[in-house]
């Protein structure tokens, strides 16, 4: 398993390879010269493996959605709204990713 410290550093480098893919998306965007390149998408500037690292951590946590819900639909967690996840009618508190992690590790231990 690993520390809520080690989580935390994942998400945050996986939050920081997304923001350097939207600003090298919007400098392609905005320029003139590369309007006409298609091909031209940060994403596939990215050397880490995005993917897999969540696939990974999603098996490690024993989880099927939470970890890629709270990425993408929720922005790494800056758009979670408390009652966006509800549990047994309780309201789930994920605004940090050590929310996420703590929260990752109660389930894991509820279903074990």
């Amino acid at each position: 398993m690993i520390s809520k410290e080690e989580f935390c550093q994942i998400i945050k480098r996986l939050k920081d390879t997304d923001d350097i893919v939207d600003k090298v998306n919007n400098m392609f965007n905005s320029s003139i010269d590369n309007k006409i390149n298609d091909f031209m998408n940060a994403a596939s500037l990215m050397i880490c493996h995005e993917d897999i690292v969540v696939q990974l951590l999603e098996k490690m946590f024993n989880d099927t959605h939470n970890i890629s819900w709270w990425l993408y639909e929720c922005n790494y967690g800056e758009d979670f709204k408390i009652g966006d996840l509800t549990d047994s009618d309780k309201e789930i508190d994920l605004t940090t990713p050590e929310k996420l992690y703590d929260y990752l590790i109660e389930n894991m231990e509820r279903t074990n």
